[in-house]
């Protein structure tokens, strides 16, 4: 077990299954520059973990993220407001690329409230669980901004246009069951049992054929923008090139036997 704590963001990586957690409890786990850093830092990390087969987010708290710190855009003189906010949102962004890009899944447990930039957290998950109860909004109009952390790229694609801009421009709150029914996340869960589901199905995948698993996650991300002649032809690439490993010969000869196989992410 190694333990890697932060001054906003905690990481601990035990079994193959990297747990993430955000960690401003009294701020509601409000997104600050520090946050961004240790966001970016532990992706980093992880990308470069080869033990890592598996990711789960959570935050600490009573909410799992409200997004940006607003006291921190308050309290910003307006013309150093660019460069705070260009420096913070710049960084969060390359976290969430950089999470997006992991070879591994990622499943998010989310609960109390996602909001704003925070949403980006779900975005770049493969799996994402939400408490009984869990709010889910962009809040942007409320605060006069634009909007961060992919909104305005993941939203269309997960909701659809009309909807992505009704929760864009009428601040639309969301409750568990609509945020599932609209696509945003995968199911709701128990608020007592988001801890022990959320860890349960991170668990399993990270004893999945992780590299297929990589690859499945390059395939779905870059079927909104490929024709379907390449990705046709990117899927026999990866088939190919996947069937070679170590656990899809192991996975074939179970199959046969009519037994379960045991990966080992190679």
């Amino acid at each position: 077990m190694s333990l890697q704590e932060q001054r906003a963001v905690e990481m601990a990586v035990v079994d193959g299954l990297a747990t993430v957690t955000l960690n401003r409890p009294d701020a509601k786990n409000a997104m600050n520059q520090d946050v961004a850093d240790d966001l970016y830092d532990i992706a980093q990390r992880i990308a470069h973990d080869s033990t890592v087969r598996a990711v789960l987010i959570t935050g600490n708290g009573k909410v799992f993220s409200v997004g940006g710190d607003i006291t921190v855009f308050a309290s910003t003189p307006s013309e150093e407001v660019p460069e705070v906010l260009g420096r913070m949102a710049g960084r969060y962004h390359d976290a969430l690329r950089q999470f997006s890009r992991l070879q591994v899944p990622v499943v998010a447990a989310v609960h109390g409230a996602v909001a704003g930039g925070a949403l980006g957290l779900i975005y770049v998950s493969d799996i994402v669980l939400a408490a009984e109860g869990t709010k889910f909004a962009t809040g942007f109009g409320q605060i006069g901004l634009a909007g961060d952390g992919g909104n305005s790229w993941f939203l269309p694609r997960l909701v659809g246009a009309r909807r992505a801009a009704e929760l864009y421009f009428e601040d639309r709150v969301l409750n568990a069951h609509e945020a599932e029914d609209w696509g945003l996340i995968t199911r709701v869960v128990p608020a007592s049992e988001l801890g022990e589901q959320g860890a349960a199905v991170a668990r399993k995948l990270a004893t999945g054929p992780t590299v297929a698993y990589g690859a499945m996650r390059a395939l779905f991300q870059q079927s909104s923008t490929t024709t379907l002649s390449q990705q046709l032809a990117d899927e026999a690439a990866a088939v190919g090139l996947i069937g070679s490993s170590r656990d899809a010969q192991r996975a074939f000869t179970s199959f046969i036997a009519r037994q379960h196989p045991t990966f080992e992410g190679k």
